[in-house]
């Protein structure tokens, strides 16, 4: 055997064979997952409360194949696999946590299959994130698969109206119409942070068309919660925008201009007597919430019965029309009187996963997002990075604040296979390592403005 050194040609050629194929298996991994996580196994179909209890066969064939492959990623990515171990530790011992509830889960088995499906998503999360190589791509990717599906959700309505079309607002592909409406919340977001970390006029014009279907799906969902939180999205994008090109004068004024809501928010309060339900009600016009209070105060007294470590994980809801909770209540409010299996969460993050784990549990997973959210914002003012880098992370730091505010009135923190929860757990693996990628990218994705100019050629 010939001792002779290998050409750099060869070498250079082998190089590029091996980064090839590690993209291409974060390629499919990416792909998959968002193809499972926004369009689902079966889309344009219900799901019965007897489907939700059992699962779906399919569902565990696709998550079982993404996390063989993500096991791959885990392994060719070794050194950046157990860097986001130790950087995410906490969020590694919340799931495994949620795993051990099974010991003292009032239904085990369930607990077991339901702690499962969270483990390997996010594992599949932490594969993703370990072969990550380029944030612009990243980016990039979400927000032409967003797109993709923001098309596929119109075009899938106005085939089947009967099916896309509720009396309460377009659901399109999805189970019910606030998750079609948080799907084009995330898609409006994408492609408003996508446009800030644009390098050319031409794609910022295209990426301006290419949000046109979800604004449009947006409105007909009628989801007020991501309509909401989607104009609150844009406007932060705005004044962070105007931030950036007007400096240090214009942050000192909307400073003041805060101050100046913040007294105003207050004297409206004095005016009511500091009566929150008098001020709900004002502005608003529903201080229940469209009838929220009385599941929030139900599922409150059923957290405070297992207080410290919570029913188990997916123990509280789903579990059978027989055992359901809501049997337990007394006829006469509405909760008593809506048919059993409807309602399968707290319609609040917080106390519902207070529900499955416990009150400490749930603080720490708060404090997970939180600081996540806290370390991409801080990412993304840092001027160092490039702007395109800075836009993706603006993306993900800005969809970790929704999730926080999202939990407010539905239940999707780190609940196993939601839309928001699958989303905030992929992005907060990739933000513990987002400085890393833009700061020592590998030598064939860096390159400055050559490699931002091949991105925005892809719209």
């Amino acid at each position: 055997m010939s001792d002779a050194p290998i050409p750099v040609e060869l070498r250079a050629a082998s190089d590029a064979r091996s980064v090839v194929g590690a993209f291409g298996l974060h390629g499919v991994l990416l792909v998959g997952f968002m193809a499972y996580t926004l369009v689902g196994t079966r889309p344009f179909a219900d799901a019965s409360v007897a489907e939700r209890l059992e699962g779906s066969p399919l569902d565990r064939l696709v998550v079982l194949g993404l996390f063989a492959l993500a096991l791959v990623a885990l392994v060719v990515h070794y050194r950046a696999a157990l860097s986001l171990c130790l950087r995410n530790l906490p969020l590694v011992a919340l799931t495994g946590f949620s795993l051990l509830s099974f010991v003292w889960s009032d239904y085990p088995g369930l607990t077991l299959r339901r702690a499962l499906l969270l483990v390997f998503l996010t594992t599949i999360a932490a594969g993703i994130a370990a072969s990550l190589q380029d944030l612009r791509r990243f980016h990039t990717t979400w927000f032409v698969g967003l797109t993709l599906v923001m098309l596929v959700n119109l075009v899938g309505t106005a085939l089947w109206p009967g099916v896309a079309i509720t009396d309460i607002g377009v659901r399109g592909l999805y189970s019910q119409k606030n998750v079609a409406g948080l799907v084009a919340m995330i898609t409006v977001v994408a492609g408003a942070t996508w446009m800030l970390g644009a390098t050319r006029a031409r794609s910022v014009l295209i990426a301006a068309l290419m949000l046109a279907p979800a604004i449009l799906f947006l409105v007909l969902t009628r989801s007020k919660t991501s309509i909401g939180l989607a104009g609150a999205a844009l406007m932060l994008i705005a004044l962070f925008a105007c931030a950036e090109w007007r400096g240090a004068r214009f942050i000192l004024l909307m400073i003041f201009v805060g101050l100046v809501g913040l007294a105003g928010l207050l004297g409206l309060f004095a005016v009511f007597d500091f009566d929150t339900n008098r001020v709900l009600t004002a502005t608003l016009g529903d201080a229940s919430f469209t009838g929220r209070d009385e599941l929030w105060a139900f599922a409150l007294r059923s957290a405070e019965e297992r207080f410290w470590f919570g029913h188990g994980y997916g123990a509280f809801w789903d579990v059978g029309l027989a055992a359901d909770p809501l049997q337990r209540l007394e006829p006469g409010t509405w909760l008593g009187d809506v048919d059993i299996g409807t309602i399968n969460q707290a319609h609040n993050g917080y106390l519902e996963l207070w529900l499955h784990l416990g009150l400490p549990a749930m603080i720490v997973a708060v404090l997970i997002v939180l600081n996540g959210a806290l370390s991409g914002t801080a990412q993304a003012s840092a001027r160092a990075l490039p702007r395109p880098d800075r836009a993706a992370i603006g993306f993900m730091a800005m969809l970790l604040w929704l999730y926080l505010l999202h939990n407010l009135t539905e239940a999707t923190l780190f609940m196993r296979g939601a839309v928001l929860s699958n989303v905030a757990v992929l992005f907060l693996f990739v933000l513990s390592r987002s400085r890393d990628l833009a700061d020592g990218r590998p030598q064939h994705l860096a390159g400055g403005g050559s490699r931002m100019a091949a991105h925005d050629a892809l719209l």
